[in-house]
């Protein structure tokens, strides 16, 4: 599969369509032109590009979280908490992990079972099962604008879902779903059908529709910024190529206030370059901060810590969306009032930091920000030059020659060198760089902060530490100490 960073022809696209609408019967219900229309019918209010795009222009936060359940009715009662309880600003519609792998037989029969039994046996919203017609109802059903939350290399038909039945945003990317989401599913594959996504998204806006793109670069466990980033961006190039023209890059937060902060003011501000760079002047970019996307505390007080650090860091940041997770993270499926509580301790901390005029130190801001953007120039120039200027094929020349990393990933196709660890004070830092082709100045930057924490210990930095910095959030403190 030859694959590059152009966008698809007409031809192409609708192909595809065909094969892809064709995977399981409920496709039979979109239509493109009528889908169109219902979009224009619903008040500009509950279309998410456009209110995130307000929120940039008056400088607020929005608050919103993942959620879903086998049923119509359940989900409709689970969103309106969510709305009238929680106060959420926006909502995320949680496919279940049988639909987001396209076993949709499996989730049909898991559907079937949860409504005889009256208990949802799925993680999530069924939407393929579904259909059009019967989801319209959840999106009628509430005053917020919603998106389908999925991650997987092939959401093709869900995406198609999706936005026929009115979510006005979607998630998902080719660098998250390569990295964190598959075994054996190459970088084209992940990258050809990420390009569908975006064309989908390109089709609804050149017809007057806007969407929300969220092609998230990668999660954040313990892992230098530089590389999610970097997978962010190069996402968003793919994303604008196709015709998206609303994009927000997310931020997984990581714990030290000053490197978290620095991470959202740069990642908007570079996605924005690059994308200009290519041409793609009028793509609106936003940024999300998200909360910690590892292990959370066992302990719901501690969890409840966690999340308002999250608003905390984003409301600092003015970060237009924060990701607030719930106090049952860790222990189970949360229920609506435990989701609801959660959405209302992080709304609370935005609103007392919404009107204060308060920045954290802006030399150790600066200095993150500015070794952190001079890391993702050198990933992504080197990608752009591997690909002779198409990001899609230096990407998959970048994976192949260990540029693009990832420490922890699920695929077989990285190099895996990379490895992060935090410093004296909690920033992630590069512990081994791998292959990515780094300035002396940003190897001896790293390497002096983890020898500040290895001179405080009295001890080497190795492996296990890596380890005990994974756990170290759920346990106590954000730096473990021996």
């Amino acid at each position: 599969m030859e694959v590059r960073n152009t966008r698809l022809s007409d031809g192409e696209f609708n192909k595809m369509r065909q094969e892809v609408l064709a995977m399981w019967p409920t496709g039979k219900e979109v239509d493109l032109d009528e889908a169109i229309e219902y979009h224009k019918s619903m008040p500009p209010s509950k279309n998410y590009a456009l209110k995130v795009a307000e929120a940039k222009r008056s400088g607020v936060s929005l608050i919103r979280t993942d959620s879903g359940v086998a049923s119509i009715e359940e989900e409709i009662e689970l969103f309106r908490y969510l709305q009238d309880e929680g106060y959420a600003d926006l909502l995320g519609t949680t496919v279940d992990s049988l639909t987001r792998t396209c076993r949709f037989e499996e989730a049909k029969r898991g559907l079937e079972e949860s409504l005889r039994t009256g208990k949802s046996v799925l993680n999530g919203f069924p939407i393929v099962t579904h259909g059009v017609t019967k989801t319209r109802k959840v999106i009628d059903a509430v005053e917020l604008p919603v998106q389908p939350r999925m991650n997987a290399p092939d959401v093709r038909l869900i995406v198609e879902m999706s936005l026929a039945s009115g979510h006005t945003a979607s998630s998902n990317g080719a660098m998250m779903s390569f990295w964190h989401y598959s075994k054996d599913v190459p970088l084209e594959t992940c990258i050809r059908n990420a390009q569908y996504q975006y064309r989908l998204y390109g089709y609804y806006e050149e017809r007057g529709v806007p969407i929300l793109a969220e092609p998230s670069g990668g999660f954040s466990f313990s892992t230098p910024y530089s590389i999610p980033h970097a997978g962010g961006i190069i996402d968003a190039l793919l994303a604008a190529e196709q015709g998206a023209k609303n994009v927000v890059l997310s931020v997984f937060m990581q714990g030290n206030l000053a490197q978290d902060v620095a991470a959202i003011i740069t990642l908007p501000r570079l996605g924005e370059e690059y994308l200009n760079r290519f041409g793609h002047k009028d793509v609106t970019v936003t940024v999300m901060s998200s909360c910690w996307g590892n292990i959370f505390p066992n302990d719901h007080a501690e969890a409840y810590a966690l999340i308002s650090l999250t608003g905390v860091t984003g409301a600092l940041a003015k970060a237009q969306i924060i990701h607030l997770k719930t106090i049952y993270e860790r222990v189970t499926i949360p229920t609506k009032e435990a989701n609801a509580a959660s959405l209302r301790a992080g709304k609370k901390v935005v609103n007392m930091l919404m009107d204060q005029k308060i920045t954290l130190d802006n030399k150790k801001v600066n200095i993150e920000a500015r070794m952190l953007e001079s890391e993702i120039r050198t990933i992504l120039d080197r990608v752009i030059e591997l690909g002779d200027g198409d990001v899609a094929i230096g990407a998959i020349r970048g994976v192949e020659a260990g540029v693009l990393d990832q420490p922890f990933a699920t695929t077989q196709y990285v190099a895996g060198r990379v490895m992060g660890v935090r410093d004296n004070e909690g920033a992630v830092r590069y512990l081994d760089h791998g292959n990515i082709p780094f300035t002396k100045e940003i190897v001896e930057f790293h390497r002096q902060k983890i020898s500040e924490r290895e001179k405080a210990q009295g001890k080497k930095i190795d492996y296990k530490t890596v380890i005990d910095d994974i756990y170290a959030i759920s346990r106590g403190p954000l730096v473990t100490r021996y």
